[in-house]
């Protein structure tokens, strides 16, 4: 009897071990969190980062849409629509739907995605779905 309690025990040891390394796994990409820039990953595959240099970000308020793209007749960019509500807050979920490019124009609607951070002095926001591992650095401009 002994030893199918010391069997049990180990076994839920073992699920609840799995468990957590389950949700630490399913926090936003750790390079996308530290980044400062705007950017998409789809995938888990990063597909778009924002170069002042060479690009525009756009935001509006009332479409509740943010854009970033490339000057080259934009060619390379991605749209990013909330359905519901702008991000205001760590930790709030939104939804949203997303159109970037990637060799063609791609799409995926009604994503729900988490504000993993939101920086107010900067206006940068970080969201992330980690169903889909998709996540985008936005910017709220003023």
């Amino acid at each position: 009897m002994r030893k199918y309690l010391y069997l049990i025990a180990i076994l839920i040891l073992t699920a609840t071990g799995c468990r957590e390394k389950e949700n630490e796994n399913a926090g936003m990409d750790s390079g996308m969190f530290e980044s400062n820039q705007v950017c998409l990953m789809v995938k888990g595959k990063l597909v778009y980062t924002f170069d002042e240099g060479k690009g525009q970000l756009a935001f509006n308020r009332t479409l509740k849409q943010f854009r970033a793209g490339n000057d080259d007749e934009m060619t390379t960019f991605f749209v990013l629509t909330c359905t519901n509500e702008l991000p205001r807050t760590k930790g709030q979920e939104i939804r949203a739907n997303l159109r970037w490019t990637e060799n063609s124009i791609k799409s995926s609607n009604g994503l729900t995605f988490k504000v993993e951070k939101y920086e107010d002095n900067t206006g940068l926001v970080w969201l992330w779905n980690s169903a889909d591992k998709t996540g985008a650095v936005v910017k709220i401009l003023n």
